[in-house]
């Protein structure tokens, strides 16, 4: 498809967009962009008034004092700019927005779609027919839907190393025990818990709970979460924690850079593996993402549709740890 395209310079396809729109042969729908020199991507403005939405969203926490925004901004991605761009001889605009798999070499990723409610209050009634008919054994028990995800594994004979991928047709389909067993094969849990990758997700996944608790701005429908770890890391830790210690990862949040890294506890021969994590470091990362769909919370009511699935999501990882 790259070779296919008229692309700006130094950019080519996200490769590893899991969901949402992207590309068609003859470039009349857009999908993201990458670009990996400035780590960043452009996701398409699409509709006018849905990037409208989202332009706001992101200009009012960038730009804003508040105490509460200032709080999501490291539950979010970086956001650079709007920016226009030719793709195949036609001018469209986009958000240049930091890239989450930046310096990730093997990215896991997962999108998953948060709340009951996935419709906005400005969507006609056949919206709203159509998107309660989405994802619905998932997302009227759980609040939760699973659009896309890709995830590095092994053959179980062979232990060939392959890349699974899964779209919104799978996703489509799960009811919520399979939703669960999803999470576990994502999380590399079939076998062993990674206790450190497990814990990590949930500190993040806390945070953004905590803010949800805490804001009484905004409502949010069809937005999602993005989950990003990187596979060696954790085929290492994995291997670690096996030998009877549970160090904790590298908290992904931008704003927190401390390690509790515990080289102490490693074996020496795992010395240099452990610093070449950190090096990495973050290579977990959780964020609120897909905007276009924020309204205002007129009413300064808590975002309940959000929080039950965010609530639920959170218990369902939770639980990886009482295997």
């Amino acid at each position: 498809m790259n070779s296919e395209l008229l692309l700006p310079k130094g950019f080519c396809l996200l490769e590893t967009q899991v969901a949402g729109h992207t590309f068609s042969s003859d470039a009349k729908a857009l999908g993201m962009l990458k670009n990996e020199i400035l780590g960043c991507v452009l996701k398409p403005m699409g509709k006018p008034e849905c990037g409208a939405r989202e332009l706001a969203f992101y200009e009012s926490v960038t730009d804003s004092n508040d105490p509460i925004l200032n709080k999501v901004r490291s539950l979010i991605p970086k956001f650079y700019e709007k920016i226009k761009l030719r793709v195949n001889t036609m001018d469209h605009t986009f958000l240049k927005l930091e890239d989450l798999t930046h310096c990730i070499k093997k990215p896991c990723i997962m999108d998953i779609k948060i709340g009951k409610r996935t419709w906005d209050p400005l969507a006609t009634a056949e919206k709203r027919d159509v998107e309660e008919k989405k994802y619905i054994q998932c997302k009227q028990k759980l609040g939760l839907c699973l659009p896309g995800f890709q995830v590095y594994s092994q053959t179980p004979l062979t232990q060939e190393e392959v890349v699974l991928r899964y779209g919104k047709d799978y996703g489509r389909q799960l009811n919520d025990i399979e939703f669960r067993k999803t999470v576990s094969l994502f999380l590399q849990c079939q076998k062993v818990v990674c206790w450190p990758l497990v814990q990590e997700l949930l500190t993040q996944l806390y945070a953004i709970r905590d803010w949800f608790s805490e804001q009484r701005l905004f409502h949010f429908y069809a937005s999602s979460l993005l989950v990003v770890y990187d596979y060696e890391t954790v085929q290492f830790l994995t291997g670690t924690t096996q030998n009877g210690t549970r160090e904790t990862l590298p908290n992904g949040n931008a704003q927190n850079d401390a390690c509790n890294f515990k080289y102490e506890d490693l074996a020496p021969t795992a010395i240099s593996s452990a610093r070449h994590v950190q090096n990495i470091s973050p290579y977990i990362k959780v964020r609120m993402i897909d905007f276009a769909h924020v309204f205002p919370a007129s009413d300064g009511s808590p975002d309940t549709n959000y929080i039950f699935g965010l609530q639920n999501l959170i218990k369902i990882i939770e639980d990886l740890l009482s295997r």
